[in-house]
């Protein structure tokens, strides 16, 4: 067989599984850390750990500086989604592509800033309008809201000596008051947390105004700049959502 007939046969293996997002829907990538349970109680402070928190800002920032046109990223956990702006086509949205790098960009620069493998996997969500946007980015951040009290009740049991399977059980079924006491109980204010742990932060980009001097005149000129802005005081909730849709309007706004 001729080598083209060959490639070409070859090469329809492999676009055998490709598909396509459709460019009209609004797109996100989440990406999660894979085996972060265990990467974290090696390398880090329970439950929420800062240097853990500055190594997943950086990352985001990483991806939005990657090729991609992104609008906005944000990161709670383990876990970053990414808003993608409607007028990016990179790789014309074919999956496989947007998986794979995503998750490699992530991985690699996350090793890096660690020191060790770490890996993230990633998935796409396609958005058929800007109310699943905000429903979307309101689930992410609620999603964070309970895993971020029931972590700090759980991990105060533990650091008072309880067992795994009894922190467990104790905490099981148990409401916001009941949860928050408990905290008390151990001279934890969960309202005085930093608001990244609740709340999580967002990576945007914003333009600002710049002035230097022109070395050829020696005028005053000014310029715009889009510079990525990192927002840790997030509004909760619904309200959430909405600042990402403003983010999006503003993006769109300034095409």
């Amino acid at each position: 067989m001729e080598f083209e007939a060959f490639d070409r046969k070859m090469r329809a293996c492999e676009k055998a599984l490709d598909s396509y997002i459709d460019p009209k829907l609004f797109l996100c990538a989440r990406l999660d850390g894979r085996g972060f349970s265990n990467l974290t109680e090696r390398n880090f402070k329970k439950p929420y750990d800062e240097r853990f928190y500055r190594y997943m800002t950086e990352t985001v920032r990483h991806l939005m500086n990657c090729g991609f046109n992104i609008i906005a990223g944000y990161t709670q956990s383990d876990e970053i989604s990414l808003l993608f702006h409607p007028a990016d086509n990179t790789y014309n949205h074919k999956t496989r592509k947007l998986i794979s790098v995503l998750a490699g960009e992530a991985s690699g620069f996350f090793s890096l800033k660690l020191g060790a493998p770490a890996a993230f996997d990633c998935r796409l969500i396609p958005l058929e309008n800007q109310k699943a946007v905000k429903d979307y980015f309101s689930w992410r951040q609620t999603d964070l809201l309970r895993n971020s009290l029931d972590s700090c009740c759980y991990y105060a049991l533990l650091s008072d000596g309880m067992d795994y399977l009894s922190a467990t059980k104790k905490l099981e079924g148990r409401d916001v008051p009941f949860k928050t006491e408990l905290l008390s109980s151990y001279g934890i204010d969960y309202n005085a947390l930093p608001s990244w742990q609740k709340y999580g932060a967002v990576l945007h980009y914003e333009r600002t105004e710049k002035t230097a001097i022109n070395q050829k005149t020696g005028e005053h000129v000014t310029f715009c700049r889009r510079e990525l802005t990192l927002t840790e005081e997030l509004p909760a909730g619904e309200k959430f959502g909405e600042y990402i849709l403003s983010l999006m309007e503003a993006a769109l706004s300034q095409a």
